[in-house]
């Protein structure tokens, strides 16, 4: 599998992205004491979000695959709704040799950390289990805390205010504060609705597979209608597994 540049001057073939240049393409600017918010995406043409199975899994690709995996290398923190964390078995985030080599090379620690959104606390006890790698944080609201199961040891509970959906701007405020301040969102629709709302989506990521599936399955965005949240395209990459790898930045991020 390889990945091309797509945008090149005019008359000139695309060329081949080596592994430390695709790095380069998604590196983050210094954010400072702020998070910087990245969500990632994998979309059919026809803009479902999942397979026949109800899992994104089923959809994408190796070329997404690979930048799927060199996002976590460049993340301090994966950020998932409790929805997705089911839906698709998450566990502490596990890396590979090449994953830990990006992170050696950029300063992160070994692991990023695992940050669940659940304002119920729904949880099932054994989600993690088997889970030996990056920290994992629970994400819920202090209504929850009757209710929710005991998680294993090491597990830490943050706790929100308010009832509903937990403040969203708190939420990445509290991950910045504690250093986790490179966040990469993986979903589900309504976490990703909830971001874009609150304008806190610096840098989103989309893949294209080159798959039409019908059916009724979620957008990348899922809910009631919000102000426009506006994008320009900072890349755009082609693969030979016929997949498009999408960039955008806020718009007013020069």
């Amino acid at each position: 599998m390889s990945i091309y540049r797509l945008l090149t001057a005019a008359g000139r073939e695309p060329a081949r992205i080596t592994d430390s240049e695709l790095s380069a393409l998604y590196a983050h600017p210094d954010p400072g004491d702020r998070a910087w918010v990245r969500t990632n995406f994998v979309s059919t043409l026809d803009g479902a979000v999942q397979g026949r199975d109800g899992r994104s899994g089923t959809i994408n690709t190796a070329s997404d695959r690979a930048v799927f995996a060199l996002l976590r290398a460049h993340a301090d923190v994966v950020l998932v709704g409790a929805g997705t964390a089911r839906a698709e078995h998450y566990r502490a985030v596990d890396l590979d040799d090449r994953q830990v080599a990006v992170r050696e090379q950029l300063g992160l620690a070994p692991h990023p950390t695992l940050a669940i959104v659940s304002a119920s606390g729904d949880l099932a006890e054994n989600l993690f289990a088997g889970s030996e790698c990056g920290p994992v944080l629970i994400l819920t609201s202090r209504a929850s805390r009757a209710d929710r199961p005991q998680f294993a040891a090491g597990i830490e509970v943050i706790e929100f205010g308010g009832s509903g959906e937990l403040p969203v701007t708190e939420l990445i405020t509290e991950l910045a504060g504690r250093g986790l301040r490179r966040v990469l969102c993986e979903g589900g629709p309504r976490l990703n609705r909830q971001l874009h709302a609150a304008g806190l989506v610096d840098d989103l990521c989309l893949t294209l597979s080159p798959l039409v599936v019908a059916g009724p399955s979620a957008r990348t965005t899922i809910g009631d209608r919000i102000e426009e949240d506006h994008f320009r395209l900072e890349h755009a990459l082609g693969a030979d597994d016929s997949t498009l790898l999408l960039r955008y930045l806020r718009a007013e991020h020069r």
